[in-house]
């Protein structure tokens, strides 16, 4: 299963809640990969503050292939891909191979205007790539104010699934980067880490559903005992 976490602007919280997404993938025992497409690295040096080996993260800020993933998902269950920001050729083959795409979006009305462009690329990846998923997810709200009130209303104009969960503003997640952890490490317990677990579980629901659905019919009803009879933290979704 590969999901990318996809925002052509700058700033969203994007490379933390793929980082964050990641570890708690670990912590339930799936082995993932991240793949650091963004030029800067930003979580390639998360990843080297205290030599966290936490789960590996490659660096390739480059057009990725389909026989780059298919060489990675002989080693890993679950590929994650942190996307970059105006890079949009890199962005396009992300998108080609993804089956899933995040996009994280603050709620306001700058980040939902300029998540329009973010869009649009997606909506165009989906005529070469018409399995791939499309889901928003309301990131870096602030608890208290009438734009974090009102925004999944103000998503509804895309017209695409909205996650339940929602990451809110917290300093725990800045203190987590800052220490080079995951906020599930770092705060384990709190709301920060809270969100976190409930991102992963929702995701993981939806992988394991795409996956049963895209079974052969005949395979069908097989596939869907297998995966009930598993606890939920020893599922692999390939």
């Amino acid at each position: 299963m590969i999901i990318s976490f996809v925002n052509q602007k700058g700033g969203v919280g994007k490379t933390t809640a793929a980082i964050n997404f990641t570890a708690s993938l670990k912590r339930k025992n799936f082995n993932p990969v991240l793949i650091d497409a963004d030029p800067q690295g930003s979580a390639i040096q998360w990843h080297a503050v205290e030599s966290n080996k936490a789960f590996e993260i490659l660096h390739y800020p480059q057009i990725l292939k389909d026989y780059d993933i298919e060489a990675l998902q002989q080693s890993y269950d679950m590929v994650v891909i942190d996307a970059p920001p105006a890079h949009t050729e890199i962005t396009r083959s992300i998108l080609a191979i993804t089956n899933m795409a995040i996009v994280p979006v603050s709620p306001s009305s700058l980040d939902i205007w300029a998540c329009w462009r973010t869009m649009e690329l997606i909506k165009e990846a989906q005529s070469d790539n018409p399995d791939l998923d499309i889901k928003l997810l309301i990131n870096r709200k602030i608890n208290g104010t009438n734009i974090g009130r009102e925004a999944r209303s103000a998503l509804e104009i895309f017209d695409t699934e909205i996650m339940d969960t929602e990451l809110c503003q917290r300093v725990a997640y800045m203190d987590a980067m800052t220490s080079g952890v995951s906020v599930v490490q770092y705060a384990p317990g709190s709301k920060a880490a809270n969100e976190i677990v409930c991102l992963c579980d929702e995701l993981i629901a939806e992988a394991e559903a795409e996956a049963i659905q895209s079974a052969e019919p005949a395979d069908y009803a097989e596939a869907y005992q297998r995966e009930a009879e598993k606890p939920i933290w020893q599922k692999i979704v390939v």
